[in-house]
């Protein structure tokens, strides 16, 4: 009987603080029309659940295909940058797999800076790459947020806050992405994390 990522892992890391899950090449791409929803599937009795409408994914046919080497390096990189920063297990494996789903069968998304107030430190040169935490501020909420795509102009970023709200009618959710410049995010500071203690490894 395959489990729920979520629900083992946090049986799991209750019992096992220090914790991480390197990528492998036995890790599998699974999506059935029939289901309607895109797995990655761990081992025989684990899968990961991607959290996104299809809506923000390309359109899926029947598969099952191996993670290549691309899924697990976007799927470390993230995993790596927030467990070194002592985000906890569980968000540092699942933002690490969802920044794979993202990068390997995501749509692209429009800019929505508006939302978020500038960073007023900010210069020119102020870029965020791959990897960089920051903290972006709707004047409504604050939450970290990971780079997972960046250029010259935009970053899109991954929420970590279990919720931020960006209007009065309009919330995002963790692990939701957002398209800002590069000025909308602010350096994300270690008294800023103490904010979220229910993201930081215990």
């Amino acid at each position: 009987m395959r489990c729920n990522f979520k629900r083992y892992l946090t049986a799991f890391l209750s019992i096992q603080k220090d914790f991480s899950v390197q990528a492998s090449a036995t890790w599998q791409w699974v999506y059935q029309p029939t289901d309607g929803k895109l797995v990655i599937e761990l081992d025989d009795t684990l899968q990961h659940h991607s959290p996104y409408k299809e809506s923000r994914l390309a359109r899926l046919c029947s598969m099952r295909a191996a993670f290549d080497l691309e899924d697990a390096e976007v799927y470390q990189a993230i995993h790596d940058a927030l467990n070194d920063a002592d985000f906890s297990p569980m968000v540092a494996i699942s933002a690490g797999l969802n920044a794979a789903i993202l990068n390997r069968f995501g749509r692209p998304q429009m800019p929505q800076s508006w939302y978020f107030q500038q960073n007023d430190q900010s210069t020119p040169a102020s870029k965020f790459s791959v990897g960089e935490l920051g903290l972006i501020n709707s004047g409504f909420a604050v939450s970290p947020v990971i780079t997972l795509v960046g250029d010259s102009e935009f970053a899109e970023c991954m929420v970590l806050a279990p919720q931020l709200q960006v209007s009065e009618i309009k919330s995002l959710h963790q692990f939701d992405t957002v398209k800002v410049l590069h000025n909308r995010i602010q350096p994300l500071s270690a008294a800023a994390v103490t904010a979220f203690p229910e993201l930081k490894r215990a």
